[in-house]
């Protein structure tokens, strides 16, 4: 399947470096990172030329130079892995952006939001990470007050608790289509330890190693921003997908190797917003 527009070469260190490519639902391969930054940030042109971005668990910079090369003014990068900040730093210094166009930083995503003024940057963008936080709502509060127009939000919902770790086939059957229509949320243990990155909230149960992933369901989150005053437009993955499906379809690890990566957007499993924030006065006045 082609990507249209390439934003990130085949050749690119952000491809080439990055050690994520051949994971099953979100590949960080050349065809789907292309597609991603089309829906993500291409046809949100009007949210990244000419802003201040803030990326909220930046990893190595891979949006935030994406967003540059579209016209961002200034991209900053937040994330609590340093060796990941680092080396986004120095893919940005290797393709030589002016150091006063963009900065990186390590700390906890939470900590600087809450000491960030409100409407400090034009847009936020938050890709694969809410739910690594033990804080949902919260995170979404806080980007939403630290963003002046936009949040551009990409997630995995509660349907991958159903579908996610070796336990899979043991939990899906508990859960129903109708139950994942329900405002909630699923909490699901994880290994902290991923292929360059631990995940900060991590803990020692009975001599395992473990993390929580938080899953609100699309009603949930839908609901949470209203309770935010934002107003959110959920993006279309269409041309991407190749078939009906649900989280039925990921049970076994065959199913996850053999599923398209669009797939997990066609299912429900994972769901990206544009969401657009009030003025100030109307938030927080």
């Amino acid at each position: 399947m082609t990507t249209g527009k390439v934003y990130i070469a085949e050749d690119s260190p952000f491809l080439t470096t990055d050690t994520r490519q051949n994971r099953w639902a979100i590949p960080y391969s050349f065809e789907c990172l292309n597609a991603r930054i089309a829906t993500l940030l291409g046809k949100q042109q009007d949210a990244i030329t000419g802003k201040t971005i803030l990326d909220v668990g930046s990893h190595m910079g891979t949006f935030a130079y994406a967003a540059h090369q579209m016209g961002a003014r200034f991209v900053h990068g937040i994330d609590v892995e340093e060796k990941m900040v680092a080396k986004g730093e120095n893919l940005f210094q290797e393709q030589n952006i002016p150091p006063s166009d963009y900065r990186f930083e390590v700390g906890d995503v939470l900590r600087f939001l809450e000491a960030t003024p409100a409407n400090s940057f034009d847009t936020v963008f938050c890709f694969g990470m809410l739910y690594y936080t033990a804080e949902p709502f919260r995170l979404l509060q806080l980007m939403s007050r630290a963003a002046k127009e936009t949040v551009l939000l990409d997630t995995f919902t509660a349907g991958y608790a159903a579908v996610q770790g070796k336990d899979a086939d043991l939990v899906y059957p508990g859960i129903k289509d109708e139950t994942l229509d329900l405002p909630l949320m699923i909490v699901s243990l994880t290994r902290p330890d991923k292929k360059d990155y631990r995940l900060p909230e991590s803990f020692d149960h009975r001599g395992k190693d473990l993390s929580m992933i938080t899953l609100p369901t699309r009603a949930l989150f839908e609901i949470w921003f209203e309770r935010l005053s934002l107003k959110y437009t959920r993006l279309d993955w269409s041309r991407h997908s190749t078939r009906s499906c649900s989280f039925h379809d990921f049970i076994t690890p065959q199913q996850k190797q053999e599923s398209h990566w669009a797939d997990v957007y066609a299912s429900g499993i994972r769901v990206s917003y544009r969401l657009s924030s009030a003025t100030r006065e109307e938030k927080w006045g």
